[in-house]
């Protein structure tokens, strides 16, 4: 396996591991077996394709040109990813996949508050690429991992707001 095809294999297993989406949830979508999108992402020998491949990317929201995999961004009016951050080992898991994405977020704006935060965040280009849902402690920490300026009116825009449950993030992320 080259190095190419490695990272296509990490990416997936990060994206898979951070957004929570089951394999039954991603066989449906893609039309590939969970046993061969399980085999295909730790390493094991398995008939994906390239086209399989990119079927699975594209159900994480990520695109791939052969080499390079970005976090693709949204179709208008397309869900953004949610990723749930709740500790240190996944803000770890999401700078990984940024660094192999080479997506580099630039700031962040939170819209809930209490034990469970939504965070927006915004690459170079100026796109909202992706949900972070977590506590502020795990969001934190990642924002310090990646560089990521929080607004300075944080506690403010969070205060707005009610606590989030998991449910109320996700209805967020749909709309």
């Amino acid at each position: 396996m080259d190095e190419i095809e490695q990272r296509h294999r990490t990416v997936a297993r990060l994206l898979i591991k951070l957004s929570g989406t089951t394999l039954a949830r991603l066989a449906y979508a893609t039309g590939i077996t969970g046993n061969t999108i399980s085999r295909w992402v730790h390493g094991d020998y398995c008939a994906l394709g390239l086209q399989g491949r990119d079927r699975l990317f594209a159900a994480l929201g990520a695109r791939s040109d052969g080499t390079h995999i970005r976090l693709a961004p949204p179709a208008t009016g397309a869900a953004q990813p949610v990723f749930q951050i709740n500790g240190l080992v996944q803000a770890e898991r999401f700078a990984t996949l940024a660094a192999l994405t080479s997506t580099r977020f630039v700031a962040a704006r939170e819209t809930c508050q209490g034990k469970t935060l939504v965070s927006v965040i915004t690459d170079v280009e100026g796109q909202t690429t992706a949900l972070l849902v977590g506590t502020r402690e795990a969001l934190d920490e990642l924002y310090a991992e990646l560089g990521i300026t929080v607004s300075s009116k944080r506690r403010l825009e969070a205060g707005l707001f009610g606590p989030a449950s998991a449910g109320e993030a996700m209805r967020l992320h749909s709309n």
